[in-house]
């Protein structure tokens, strides 16, 4: 492929890798590079070693990849576009900057988009169709799955107004009885009616970006994302110390669950992370043992978290798990088994019921609950946070661990009431006391 002193040609990062995991997906990039210069740029597509032919470079001829031909014509784009650009600026400078070019690419793979797109009229729920369609593969499942959900609800939305939105309808008043039809048909709380229309203004990020619609009324302060704090608790010392105590040897899924979910409190993380420890993540430095954690929700900006590996961490991988971390359970067997474990506590503040206030269906509802009952799997962070806090240990400090990017957002996430806040302020060190 030589065009004007330039070659291109489509490959990846590391064919290593790619034959290593022949069946996962691994982004294509255009390679094109002219005299000592190179230019490194990616397609937005990805493909399998098993779906990719090396020689043409381009897409298989495979049953399955449904979108084979829209791909390798926008492959053939990009290398039509990137020989074009060069030969056209070639003639005019040798000072050619691979930032330059890059560039120049982006604005003439853009305009194309747009000419192609704004003669093409979707409705919202096909736009959604092509949105979900696009991010299939390239997403965590959690995530695939909350978009379903909110297309779901728009589609049975549209049938129960007997219309289809265009992308131009989607405003305050769209707003309005989609939330009013979430409340009064389907009686879901105000969180979960937030997390939809929070999911709705994404797929409208990507209808406005990608040249479907100009409509940008979506942003305005009248479509807005309902949120409302809910009741969250922690567990307190004496509460995670009984646990950890507890012999369960006769409930091997309770003992499987309390040893996991400790886990996740004397590490602080997400379950997205504790869930998932093995031997490969365990590192020695300096004579201690940390487990190394690039956390699942900050992968994309690849810092470690080094979590140090507590006598009770140890103990608990030593006597049940073979030396080894618990083995991963799925979250929804985990939230159910560690309620029973808070049960099996038998601990009179677990056993205390707790004031319940949220909205659902659009209006407030009021329920007293067991706290062993409102325990789920992010409790465990949750209770790390707060008991580190209430120790003194410094706010960044603790933030470190459990990801959290503000202080604001950390002190929402806490539960701390206002005396053992002031207690915490007093304590440190900053007043004549």
């Amino acid at each position: 492929m030589q065009r004007s002193k330039g070659t291109s040609r489509f490959a990846f990062k590391s064919i290593n890798k790619l034959k290593e995991n022949k069946n996962k997906d691994f982004t294509i990039y255009l390679f094109f590079t002219y005299g000592s210069r190179r230019l490194k740029y990616t397609t937005g597509l990805k493909v399998c070693y098993n779906d990719w032919d090396f020689k043409r470079q381009r897409f298989k001829n495979r049953p399955h990849i449904l979108d084979k031909d829209d791909n390798n014509t926008k492959l053939s784009d990009i290398e039509d576009s990137i020989n074009t650009i060069y030969s056209e600026l070639a003639k005019e400078t040798t000072d050619i900057t691979p930032a330059f070019l890059k560039n120049r690419l982006d604005q003439k793979l853009q305009e194309k988009k747009v000419s192609l797109q704004k003669n093409e009229k979707l409705t919202f729920s096909e736009l959604v169709e092509r949105f979900i369609k696009y991010k299939e593969g390239n997403i965590k499942d959690v995530t695939l799955r909350s978009y379903k959900q909110a297309q779901s609800h728009l589609s049975s939305f549209e049938k129960h107004l007997g219309k289809l939105y265009e992308l131009d309808e989607v405003d305050s008043q769209f707003h309005k009885d989609f939330v009013s039809y979430l409340e009064t048909e389907k009686d879901f709380k105000k969180n979960t009616i937030g997390k939809h229309i929070k999911t709705i203004k994404t797929f409208m990020n990507y209808a406005l970006n990608e040249g479907y619609t100009t409509n940008q009324r979506f942003k305005s302060s009248e479509f807005k994302v309902t949120k409302e704090i809910t009741t969250q608790i922690y567990l307190n010392d004496a509460e995670i110390q009984a646990m950890y105590e507890i012999d369960l040897s006769k409930y091997k899924q309770l003992e499987h669950a309390r040893d996991i979910f400790l886990m996740g409190y004397y590490t602080g993380q997400r379950v997205s992370d504790y869930n998932a420890y093995s031997k490969d993540d365990i590192r020695t430095i300096k004579g201690k043992k940390y487990f190394e954690i690039v956390q699942t929700k900050n992968k994309s900006k690849g810092r470690k978290i080094y979590c140090p590996i507590t006598k009770e961490m140890q103990e608990i991988m030593n006597k049940r798990h073979d030396g080894l971390p618990p083995k991963k359970i799925p979250d929804s067997d985990l939230n159910e088994w560690i309620k029973q474990v808070g049960q099996h506590l038998e601990l009179p503040s677990l056993n205390k019921k707790i004031k319940c206030t949220y909205t659902q269906g659009g209006k407030e509802v009021i329920e007293y609950i067991e706290k062993y009952n409102l325990i789920g799997s992010h409790t465990a962070r949750r209770s790390f946070a707060t008991n580190m806090y209430k120790k003194g240990m410094p706010v960044y400090d603790i933030m470190l661990f459990t990801g959290h990017t503000t202080e604001k957002e950390f002190y929402k996430y806490i539960r701390i009431k206002d005396e053992e806040r002031a207690t915490h302020v007093a304590n440190s060190g900053f007043f004549n006391i």
